[in-house]
């Protein structure tokens, strides 16, 4: 291998890397919104406290009050959990190709020092 094609395959090596980058990027970014999403179904699912078993849970404004709140509720986590699916889903899609470009990366790293050293060992060869 000459010291051109070792060049070549460094310069793909470069796109390889900022490929990598901006996978692990839109990975990340993605892995963020889930998170979120997630935090916010596990919020509205424990921010409905028990009816009390004092005086109060027998009032009728009371209990059509709570039960108001509790179909709101339900509806907010139907569209958290219809927002998490999808981003769940984007997020299945891009794990595979953040680590395609991570592997890619790697391997042409590795190919280009492997080019270099034999650039090298041919220079160091006595003709």
């Amino acid at each position: 291998m000459d010291s051109k094609q070792a060049r070549n395959l460094g310069r793909l090596a470069e796109l390889a890397k900022m490929k990598r980058e901006a996978e692990l990027a839109k990975l990340a970014a993605v892995s963020q919104s889930r998170n979120r999403l997630q935090q916010a179904v596990a919020a509205l699912r424990n921010a409905e406290a028990p009816l009390d078993p004092d005086e109060q849970a027998n009032d009728p404004a009371m209990i059509k009050a709570r039960m108001a709140h509790r179909r709101w509720g339900e509806a907010q986590q139907r569209r958290l959990n219809q927002q998490l699916a999808m981003v769940t889903a984007d997020w299945l899609r891009q794990k595979p190709a953040a680590a395609k470009a991570f592997g890619r990366a790697a391997v042409l790293d590795q190919l280009t020092e492997q080019a270099w050293a034999e650039v090298k060992a041919e220079k160091a060869k006595p003709d």
